[in-house]
């Protein structure tokens, strides 16, 4: 391979690279996304069944209105499913895009650069896809897109202080346990 082939090639190593970071970057965020969709809809139905074994007359509404915010949360997890899904597809394109070129140093086909390019196009195609999918569910989704925000942070700040109040507590029972084990003088 020549100087130039060389130089393209490695362009195009780094393009994939740079997709699938994109693409990570992407799929953290929906992951998370969806983790807290999750939480809302696992707090939604324990709140559901309190309402519904609690049978006061009174309790019919909010009986009603919890049970089209169920269903309203299990098609958003479903469509935030989705584009997980095909994120998951686009970073597999560009993976094998990646993988492609790699070969292509070892082996001199021509062929596998256009392999190479035609798996990285479609993935970026996918990708976009993805993004579609992501914009409709936030259009769709029954709180606005900053109000979401605030909840996963909201959500993460509270699973970091309760992980940090659980560590309190084990250091306090540990502590306790090794109080309890030193012996006591009797005078």
């Amino acid at each position: 391979m020549s100087v130039e082939q060389t130089t393209q090639l490695i362009q195009l190593i780094l393009n994939s690279v740079l997709m699938i970071v994109a693409c990570a970057f992407v799929l953290g965020g929906l992951l998370l996304r969806r983790s807290a969709l999750e939480n809302r809809l696992q707090t939604t139905s324990l709140e559901y069944y309190q309402v519904l074994h609690l049978t006061y007359d009174s309790q019919g509404d909010r009986l009603l209105r919890l049970k089209k915010q169920l269903r309203r949360l299990q098609q958003q997890i479903q469509s935030s499913y989705n584009g997980v899904l095909t994120i998951y597809y686009a970073l597999m394109l560009f993976v094998a895009s990646t993988f492609a070129l790699a070969l292509r140093t070892v082996v001199n086909h021509t062929w596998l650069i256009s392999l190479a390019m035609l798996l990285f196009i479609i993935g970026v195609g996918i990708l976009l896809l993805s993004i579609a999918i992501v914009l409709l569910d936030l259009y769709q989704a029954d709180r606005p897109f900053w109000q979401e925000m605030q909840g996963m942070l909201h959500f993460g700040q509270t699973s970091v202080t309760d992980w940090r109040e659980g560590l309190q507590i084990k250091r306090l029972r540990s502590s306790r346990a090794k109080i309890s084990r030193v012996p006591r003088r009797v005078t």
